[in-house]
């Protein structure tokens, strides 16, 4: 039987009413599996207030606002514990500003957490959006995840068309 992947969740206390540990880590799990990784990864997730990531923001990558998710890729090649378990990364999401944005969206506020979930592991991966063809291609592989956890109104839309 192959190793599991390896997820840590932490919720803030502030926040521990609002979010369901469980459902974030198979929202990171799927994710994992939607991509057919050869190895089982560890990934940790923190749910932090919007100061923590403003400040993590402006240290790390330079940009002193707010923002949804961060992550930080700590995958090094080859280094792997005993297991196999390969170390993946570290995704820190601001539980207010994942609220105003499921807000936004008109979704539950246990959607937009999934889908920032995916979307970080996405990014750990390798991911980004930078170019329309990359954004679209992120929201495809969003989608995919969000379906397989059961949760495909999460997923953001396929173009920026609201129809």
């Amino acid at each position: 039987m192959p190793v599991p992947h390896r997820i840590d969740v932490h919720i803030d206390p502030a926040f521990r009413h609002r979010a369901d540990p469980d459902l974030l880590a198979d929202a990171v799990r799927h994710t994992l599996d939607s991509r057919r990784l050869r190895r089982p990864r560890a990934v940790s997730l923190r749910l932090a207030d919007t100061r923590t990531v403003r400040r993590l923001n402006a240290r790390y990558l330079g940009l002193d606002e707010p923002t949804d998710v961060l992550a930080f890729n700590t995958d090094i090649p080859g280094l792997r514990d005993p297991s196999g378990v390969a170390e993946l990364g570290a995704l820190i999401v601001a539980v207010p500003v994942a609220a105003r944005g499921a807000r936004a969206r008109a979704v539950p506020l246990a959607d937009e957490l999934c889908l920032l979930a995916v979307h970080g592991v996405l990014h750990l991966l390798g991911f980004d959006h930078e170019t329309p063809s990359e954004d679209a291609a992120m929201r495809r592989m969003e989608r995919r995840a969000l379906v397989r956890l059961g949760r495909p109104g999460a997923a953001r839309p396929l173009t920026d068309d609201p129809n």
